[in-house]
């Protein structure tokens, strides 16, 4: 189901910038990227961006800069429709990949500031991002659902040995490669 589900919000005829998950490989091609995943999409900067994995019906964040064995892949939802419902009710996929370093009143505040930002052009954006949220929960007949509690258990559960990667991952780390 996950697949089907992605390849229907691929072809949405929306703005994927507007709620943070802009197209193209090169967003997705980093040295902790696991071997064989799927893009979902990127937040354009730091080459944060999310993926499936063979297997799994999780939507997992990879962000280079966590900076740390074990925290560059991390899970954010259970499965593709409820990512885009945490999408929907964070109004972009950006707030997903801070969870993991962020408390609940430092999340909520980000979100506040997100809903109040505003910058020359700014209606426009907001024009954008409401439409592309409005086909994805229309489209997927979803709600928004808070991301925050789900998130963290997902991740406090999360076992990243299972994940695999290429030998560049460990050059980098300076670490062995696992037989």
């Amino acid at each position: 189901m996950t697949r089907d589900d992605l390849k229907r919000f691929q072809g949405l005829d929306i703005d994927f910038s507007a709620i943070g998950l802009e197209w193209g490989g090169q967003f997705c091609d980093y040295f902790c990227t696991p071997i064989d995943a799927e893009p979902v999409g990127a937040i354009g900067c730091d080459g944060v961006h999310f993926i499936l994995l063979p297997g799994d019906e999780r939507v997992f964040c990879v962000d280079p800069a966590m900076g740390k064995e074990g925290k560059f892949v991390l899970p954010v939802a259970g499965d593709f429709r409820e990512f885009l419902s945490f999408v929907v009710f964070c109004r972009d996929a950006n707030p997903l990949s801070q969870i993991w370093w962020m408390d609940e009143a430092g999340f909520r505040q980000l979100l506040r500031e997100d809903a109040e930002r505003t910058w020359p052009g700014c209606e426009e954006y907001f024009t954008r991002n409401n439409a592309a949220l409005s086909a994805i929960a229309r489209e997927f007949d979803l709600a928004p659902a808070d991301p925050f509690e789900q998130v963290k258990t997902l991740q406090a559960g999360f076992d990243p040995s299972a994940l695999h990667f290429s030998d560049e991952y460990y050059d980098v780390l300076g670490l062995e490669r696992p037989e």
